[in-house]
């Protein structure tokens, strides 16, 4: 295919128009012929919200220091830093980056050496931008699902860090504590007598409703207890 022929072939495919939505995700491409590097970028632009447009190797990697975008397409054989040696440092800065290789030839150890690199696809020139497409949704799936995977821990880290905080404030008794044989009033540890229930309250979260146990309603309200222990039975 001419390069003439190859830039029709854009321009009709681009007429067809893409309407399913575009990808969140971010792209750098790498491109030193200046027409495909146009044409190819207009189309990416339509299924990504942000693209990054590099001229060679050196150009790109240094975007990619700057902005750190998800996926790269980049062509392989570029002046000052060709693809191969570009995808070589981007996957020591992150592994996790994408990389697509578009090449226009069929080199077996090229394709080893891509393959080595963890490159995610290799794509033949001139682009098929359907397969150029489909390799974006794909490396694209992959960056989604693991956004939602990271999110997922954070919350269970800070689900499990609120947990242990509110363990950590949970008040508990526990040990000796010094109560009256009498009164019943406890001491705290600044030396006050304190009665049971008020001590109990700030140290533990129970909360306290009053009433009369058999005993001391038969000793204070004598005239009601026979009524009260009749209303029982019944």
């Amino acid at each position: 295919m001419t390069q003439a022929n190859r830039v029709l072939y854009y321009i009709q495919y681009m007429d067809k128009g893409i309407s399913e939505g575009l990808l969140p995700v971010s792209v750098l491409y790498v491109e030193d012929e200046p027409l495909t590097r146009q044409v190819v970028a207009g189309m990416i632009k339509r299924r990504v919200p942000t693209l990054f447009e590099a001229g060679d190797g050196n150009e790109g990697l240094a975007l990619f220091r700057q902005f750190r975008p998800d996926i790269v397409i980049s062509d392989i054989r570029m002046p000052v830093l060709d693809g191969i040696e570009m995808s070589r440092v981007i996957k020591s800065l992150d592994s996790n980056t994408k990389i697509v290789l578009t090449t226009a030839y069929s080199d077996a150890k090229t394709l080893l050496t891509a393959i080595e690199l963890g490159v995610d696809k290799y794509i033949l020139k001139p682009v098929d931008m359907d397969s150029l497409f489909a390799a974006l949704e794909k490396c694209a799936e992959t960056i989604i699902l693991t956004r939602k995977i990271r999110q997922q821990d954070r919350e269970k880290d800070e689900l499990i860090a609120k947990l242990q905080d509110a363990l950590d404030n949970v008040k508990k008794l526990s040990g000796l504590i010094p109560i009256c044989s009498n009164c019943k009033k406890i001491r705290d540890d600044k030396g006050y007598w304190n009665q049971i229930e008020i001590y109990i309250s700030e140290h533990s979260d129970a909360l306290f409703t009053h009433g009369l146990c058999d005993e001391c309603t038969k000793t204070m309200y004598p005239e009601y207890y026979d009524k009260i222990q009749e209303r029982k039975k019944k």
